[in-house]
């Protein structure tokens, strides 16, 4: 098998990331908590959060770079169900899927225009892109989604007492945290 391009391991590591970085938020925030949407009108729950993430991901990978159909999500009518088991194996399953088709893509791929595959149903019209653009795309939206999860997740384990770990990418350090990295007292 042809080894990983350079371009598409910085994708596949962003996404590897990106996905880790949820699946910790999802695993701070206590079970009865994962449904609880933010404490604003029309807000998400973390869970619904993480799962529209993840198909946001297999739609533009899987579906558009790996050319397997895939629904084109949309949070305005999204609905998320299941458990978190199930939840961190699709997690699991999706960057199995990044990986396998991202260790294939040649570069020259990243600039040549992909012809979008749609599920039935799906958007009808959609502009060309390149598969870089693809996956700067999915980058960006999933970025997205997650700082979003960030913000819920603090505002969820604020609401308990809690705080995030200090570890947690995205959440910054406390000055006597900060001090104690720089090794200053």
């Amino acid at each position: 098998m042809k080894a990983m391009t350079n371009e598409a391991r910085q994708f596949s590591s962003e996404f590897d990331h990106i996905a880790h970085e949820a699946l910790q938020l999802l695993q701070q925030v206590p079970a009865a908590l994962l449904d609880h949407p933010f404490p604003t009108p029309e807000s998400y729950s973390i869970f619904m959060l993480a799962t529209y993430l993840v198909e946001v991901g297999e739609f533009w990978i899987v579906g558009q770079i790996g050319k397997r159909p895939q629904p084109s999500p949309s949070l305005a009518e999204f609905c998320a169900a299941g458990t978190l088991p199930a939840l961190i194996a699709r997690y699991q399953r999706w960057l199995k899927e990044v990986h396998d088709i991202l260790d294939r893509l040649p570069n020259e791929a990243l600039d040549e225009p992909l012809a979008f595959a749609l599920a039935p149903g799906g958007l009808a019209q959609i502009a060309s892109m390149t598969a870089r653009a693809c996956l700067q795309q999915a980058i960006r939206h999933c970025g997205l989604i997650l700082e979003h999860m960030r913000t819920l997740s603090r505002s969820l384990l604020s609401s308990t007492g809690e705080e995030p770990a200090a570890n947690t990418p995205g959440v910054s350090a406390t000055a006597e945290e900060r001090q104690s990295q720089d090794g200053q007292t």
